[in-house]
């Protein structure tokens, strides 16, 4: 090298980035959550398909109609198609009818203390009341 075209030589510098050094970032939790969800919906399938047909039929009715008001109502308990026509003048009526059937049933006769019924303006408001001593469930 000439002595007014002195340079000095850079030393090299070499840098390792090691991305998402050590926890792997979160991504394996997006794509777990996404095969448990699948997972689910595919055994939520098996059990409908091997349901019985009144079963997939309120399954179904509940897809046409979210809201309930469509003609598949119930459970099957009661009855499809059929509907309790009620307005709130009938619901002492009710009130009365449930704590007499309440009274004839033995098992029921302990709770009955821990059951309260109140008319109100939106209808009937049933509630359990749970003691120190005894539970519902």
């Amino acid at each position: 090298m000439e002595n007014g075209d002195q340079q000095t030589a850079q030393p090299i510098i070499i840098k390792k980035v090691i991305a998402h050094g050590g926890h792997h970032g979160g991504a394996w939790k997006v794509a777990y959550a996404d095969f448990v969800t699948a997972m689910m919906a595919l055994f939520i399938v098996l059990w409908l398909m091997s349901s019985s047909d009144q079963v997939k039929k309120a399954v179904a009715g509940y897809f046409r109609d979210p809201s309930g008001h469509g003609a598949q109502n119930g459970n099957g308990q009661g009855g499809a198609n059929e509907n309790i026509g009620l307005g709130k003048d009938d619901m002492n009526q009710l009130r009365q009818k449930l704590e007499a059937a309440m009274k004839q049933a033995p098992e029921l006769e302990k709770l009955k203390d821990q059951v309260q019924m109140t008319v109100t303006g939106e209808g009937l408001r049933i509630e359990l009341l749970e003691k120190d001593t005894s539970t519902f469930f």
